[in-house]
């Protein structure tokens, strides 16, 4: 891991595994961790409103690997949950930040818990968002869009076009990112992390129950239903906004 540096793009790079990595570093106050979904980047942060309901707060936005301005390994190896997990880690460290609040959403949400299990003493605070439910349907879906195996036609082409819609994603890259799995920890594993934790997810996605089951599996966690809201709907939705807003202030005070 090497210390940050500054990169054409007016992105802050940093070494870690090998790969250079991208993130933004904006506002003053507590430090939180932000941790994008799958084919997106730091940027939906500010895309849905998250950068101005958490003012107040230190933010830094990582485009994981294989996403935004990061580098783009095509290796399934290079997307397991602990080497996501361990780039966050080494942003912190090169920030020189012993602890951070951690918030994740989807495939974020499964990176933020690797990182609770992997350094819980670095997350002084968990908040997750529907982290994906099936890690063997994860990596069908991944190498399915690299035309080996099959999949639903109809989910396969929708992952597609969300992937190209960004026309500097590479999507042997977000293939790859699939085919990992992106599994959270087992739930022993989760019992590690002692801090506060709050687990949210609509109650129209399909990952409903498991995230259910993740907060009963954290001594901290706990559980927000949002009723009648989707996958995509319910990260923008006020009503999840907010109880971060609350859970954040009460836990880390701004």
């Amino acid at each position: 891991m090497e210390p940050p540096q500054c990169c054409a793009s007016s992105m802050p790079l940093f070494q870690n595994d090998g790969l250079e990595l991208a993130y933004e570093d904006i506002g003053a106050g507590p430090a939180l961790v932000l941790i994008h979904g799958w084919a997106a980047s730091g940027r939906e942060w500010r895309d849905h409103g998250w950068v101005e309901r958490l003012s107040g707060r230190r933010l830094l936005m990582l485009d994981v690997r294989g996403h935004g301005r990061s580098a783009k390994p095509h290796s399934p190896e290079a997307y397991a949950v602990p080497k996501l997990a361990g780039d966050m880690i080494a942003l912190m460290t090169a920030l020189a930040l012993p602890e951070a609040d951690v918030f994740g959403y989807s495939m974020g949400a499964t990176i933020a818990l690797g990182a609770a299990v992997l350094a819980p003493s670095r997350v002084r605070s968990l908040v997750d968002g529907a982290a994906p439910a099936d890690p063997l349907q994860v990596t069908a879906l991944g190498r399915a869009l690299q035309g080996r195996g099959e999949f639903d036609p109809v989910r396969l082409e929708a992952y597609r076009a969300y992937a190209l819609q960004d026309r500097s994603n590479d999507l042997p890259a977000l293939s790859a990112c699939l085919e990992a799995g992106l599994g959270a920890p087992p739930c022993e594993e989760l019992a590690i992390f002692g801090g506060e934790a709050l687990i949210a997810v609509g109650t129209r996605d399909r990952r409903f129950e498991v995230n259910q089951r993740l907060s009963e599996c954290l001594p901290g966690g706990r559980f927000l239903a949002l009723e009648e809201a989707d996958h995509m709907g319910a990260f923008s939705d006020e009503r999840f906004q907010s109880a971060v807003v609350g859970f954040l202030d009460e836990v880390s005070p701004r």
